[in-house]
């Protein structure tokens, strides 16, 4: 081989290592949803990937599930890609009953909606889960967090039923 291959080979697998060098250091991270609002979230996808399943209205938070892949070291621009099915419902005959089909409940799908959200800095301690919170007026807000969302110095407070005028 001559000098001058042998340049460009060593200046070729020196490029390569470099740009192995470049990619972030990432890791997985189980997440759990917040549900803020008066009605179900059916499902969830993160980044288009599917995820929880039924979070009740002003609840959730209780499961995690496994998992988002972040970056260890946050970085500006973060974002994430959250797409949730809300407003599903049972199907019912004239008489108010659920329809039954095959012995299975007809369930009747909702719409699905998306939003690009900014992740907020986060410190090495709060690498412990993803939480995905769903806020009123199809808002939403994503937060990496080392407390679950019952503690009470947990931020967004976790959701309490309002209590309806006609009790």
């Amino acid at each position: 081989m001559s000098i001058l291959r042998k340049r460009i080979f060593a200046l070729l697998l020196l490029s390569l290592l470099f740009l192995a060098g470049c990619e972030e250091e990432k890791t997985s991270l189980s997440y759990l949803a917040v549900n803020h609002t008066e009605k179900p979230i059916d499902s969830i996808t993160i980044n288009d990937q599917g995820g929880v399943l039924n979070v009740p209205a002003m609840g959730g938070g209780g499961k995690e599930v496994c998992c988002v892949v972040v970056p260890r070291k946050w970085r500006p621009g973060l974002t994430v890609k959250i797409g949730w099915l809300q407003g599903g419902h049972f199907q019912r005959d004239a008489s108010g009953n659920v329809v039954m089909q095959n012995g299975d409940k007809v369930f009747i799908e909702g719409s699905w909606k998306t939003r690009t959200v900014t992740i907020p800095e986060y410190q090495a301690k709060q690498m412990q889960h993803v939480d995905i919170h769903f806020l009123p007026n199809d808002q939403v807000l994503v937060k990496l967090s080392d407390i679950f969302p019952e503690h009470p110095d947990y931020r967004p407070a976790y959701p309490r039923e309002t209590k309806k005028a006609t009790q």
